[in-house]
């Protein structure tokens, strides 16, 4: 009856469960989380998970890695999603929104010679409980530090004739007969 409407369609058949990887907990015990394909990538469904977390996926003997390999989470049940293979990928999960989103790893994850890739869910760290104090005893470089004097001290000069020797003005009494200052070098 319901193919005589003109609206009536199919539904869409859920998508095939496959068993590519190997998943493996923590502690050892094979993990059951569902594999599908979408197109050429394969998804590993962790919708299901919260809190924290983690599993190992290992490829069965005899076979290569995927194309593309991507993690499903949902938004709010964990706060990034952290993936250790050749190198070390780490993934923000909004916690805005409803359904499920896909997380494709980078392909340099894994590499046909990576033996396993390690995938762990949490919480995002916090890593300052608030921001430092600063001693605002010297706060700028136009600012002096605190117990140096304004008036610069002149270094002692070992030889009377050298630019840092220079006698200022006003300095010499009357009637004596000034030092010769340096010359300057031949040729200016």
């Amino acid at each position: 009856m319901s193919k005589l409407w003109p609206f009536h369609k199919k539904a869409k058949p859920a998508p095939a469960v496959v068993h590519e990887l190997n998943l493996v907990n923590a502690d050892g015990s094979e993990a059951t989380y569902p594999q599908i394909w979408v197109r050429n990538t394969l998804v590993v469904d962790l919708s299901g998970v919260g809190g924290t977390g983690s599993v190992a996926a290992r490829l069965p003997d005899e076979t290569t890695w995927p194309v593309r390999v991507a993690v499903r989470v949902r938004p709010g049940s964990i706060e990034q999603l952290e993936v250790l293979g050749e190198e070390r990928d780490v993934l923000p999960v909004s916690k805005d929104g409803y359904k499920p989103v896909d997380l494709t790893l980078a392909p340099s994850v894994y590499t046909p010679k990576t033996a396993a890739i390690y995938i762990s869910w949490g919480p995002m760290p916090a890593f300052a409980e608030a921001a430092p104090t600063v001693d605002p005893g010297y706060v700028s470089p136009q600012q002096l530090p605190p117990g140096v004097s304004t008036t610069p001290t002149e270094p002692a000069s070992s030889e009377p004739n050298s630019a840092s020797g220079v006698i200022p003005p006003g300095s010499i009494s009357p009637g004596a007969v000034p030092p010769s200052q340096p010359s300057p070098p031949p040729g200016n």
